[in-house]
């Protein structure tokens, strides 16, 4: 195990982090056997839309759960625990698919769940143990990781295709599902178990010196106090942007060295406090919103595939493996990149991370936009699977960093209730989906939609809330005068 904050403990840790990351996106994967599952077990679309997102329920909707494993058991007793489930989830699955267990789709749900949890945990274990181990450039590191989770999907994507592909009559996977599953039962599994080992805070040696440690608190100060812009809340005062503009000069110049000593010496916003602040309530509308439809969009890629007319003669599975895979790396490219962004414009122009959730808002308006106009074959899709999963991307890789500057205390648990957010968007949007897909199915006396017609609801839906969430977004820059540089 590591203790002392060298370099080589420093690097192992933050590739351990790196490695557990990549295997702890389970939600990633479903695509690319979901569909087989769907086909298999005969689900109507709202059963399939249930167990599609159980995953990303199970990873959202465990966050406070995770939160306190983390803080009582530790990050390395989290990851034993988390290892457990993720053997088991795609094992019992595996079992199912082979006729050994009840194929009820409450059953699959459940078991999707529990890997959807174990995901979450292990994710959380990485998270907080960069944000201790790398105090500087929290947004990069954390962006990092955040990008290592997003090449999950295409991991187990390309071994599906590679590895585990066989078709049956109809061009659909036969026994190649059950494979994939106990291959991701003993890979992740794995990987949770040596993160057991290496990962965690590491602690500064007895003899370090004095200025070294002044140097760290003051980096950590900065992070707290830099970047938020004023605002009350019941009887402290929080300040989010302390040179924001000659408003702050007329407020009691004693009450601020208060406030600022109160909050670098441990005064964090958490659970209310954090979801009554513009910027805590902006960021829960954004995760909702932006989450929730780009989720259901790679969870039902399957069946919007499958109820557009093919250009070409490729199976369903491998359409379904290129697009995951697509999704997959524009998503990692879009963490790293928009999370060192989000680090660079802060720290050289004062540009506020919030921005960067208004640029997302935008594209999801834009995205929905462009499905109802253009999309009419599978060869239309490719352009938007790419946008939105950068604007998925961009998301989660800003979220982690710009929820530490609430308190990297209160990160941990702060990020669990956060993750709320996505999980009621995703479940109630998938929900809509289903319900929108049965129906037109039904007007076209068929079990499986057909056309671009099939989803054209959710999509209006979604461009509505799009607006929704940009107006949230704008009301908190306007709030807390972000519209101007913190410079």
């Amino acid at each position: 195990m590591l203790q002392h904050p060298t370099k080589f403990a420093l690097a192992l840790s933050f590739l351990t982090a790196i490695l557990v990351a990549n295997m702890s996106g389970p939600q990633y994967v479903y695509p690319a056997f979901g569909t087989s599952l769907t086909t298999k077990f005969h689900w109507t679309a709202l059963e399939n839309s249930l167990v599609s997102t159980a995953s990303f329920v199970g990873v959202s909707f465990s966050g406070p759960l995770c939160a306190w494993m983390v803080n009582y058991l530790g990050i390395r007793g989290t990851l034993r625990v988390s290892g457990i489930l993720a053997f088991a989830g795609p094992f019992l699955l595996a079992q199912t698919y082979a006729g050994r267990l009840p194929n009820h789709f409450v059953l699959c749900a459940i078991y999707l769940a529990c890997l959807g949890v174990s995901g979450a945990a292990a994710y959380l274990c990485a998270l907080d143990s960069q944000s201790h181990n790398f105090k500087a450039y929290r947004g990069m590191t954390m962006g990092l990781t955040s990008a290592s989770l997003g090449l999950c999907g295409v991991v187990f994507s390309q071994v599906n295709d590679h590895f585990f592909s066989s078709h049956d009559e109809d061009g659909e996977d036969s026994e190649g599902v059950y494979g994939l599953l106990l291959f991701m039962s003993i890979v992740m599994a794995s990987a949770m178990a040596i993160g057991a080992f290496i990962l965690g805070p590491l602690s500064p040696p007895d003899d370090i010196p004095p200025s070294k440690i002044l140097k760290d608190d003051e980096e950590h100060r900065y992070l707290l106090q830099d970047d938020q812009a004023t605002y009350s809340s019941g009887s402290t005062r929080y300040f989010l942007n302390d040179d924001d503009d000659d408003a702050d000069t007329a407020v009691d110049q004693e009450s601020i060295i208060s406030t600022k000593s109160d909050t670098s010496s441990g005064q964090e916003l958490s659970s209310l406090e954090f979801f009554l602040h513009p910027a805590g309530f902006a960021l829960f509308a954004a995760l909702f919103v932006v989450l929730g439809l780009g989720y259901v969009y790679l969870a039902s890629i399957g069946q919007i595939l499958l109820s557009l007319p093919a250009d070409g003669s490729a199976s369903p599975q491998h359409l379904r493996n290129i697009h995951v895979s697509v999704f997959s790396l524009a998503n990692c490219g879009a963490r790293a990149a928009f999370g060192t962004l989000s680090d660079i414009l802060k720290r050289y122009w004062g540009i506020h991370r919030l921005w960067m959730f208004v640029g997302a808002a935008i594209g999801i308006l834009l995205n929905m936009l462009y499905l109802i106009t253009f999309v009419n074959t599978t060869d239309d899709l490719l352009p938007v699977t790419v946008s939105m999963a950068v604007v998925y991307g961009t998301v989660f890789g800003v979220a982690p960093a710009a929820t530490t500057e609430f308190g990297t205390q209160t990160f941990v648990r702060n990020w669990g209730w956060l993750l709320y957010a996505p999980a009621f968007g995703s479940q109630i949007f998938n929900i809509l989906f289903g319900y929108f897909y049965d129906n037109e199915a039904q007007r076209q006396g068929t079990h499986l939609c057909h056309g671009p017609t099939c989803f054209r609801q959710i999509y209006i839906v979604g461009i509505g809330c799009a607006l929704s969430c940009l107006a949230v977004l704008s009301w908190s820059i306007i709030k807390l005068k972000l519209y101007k540089s913190s410079l």
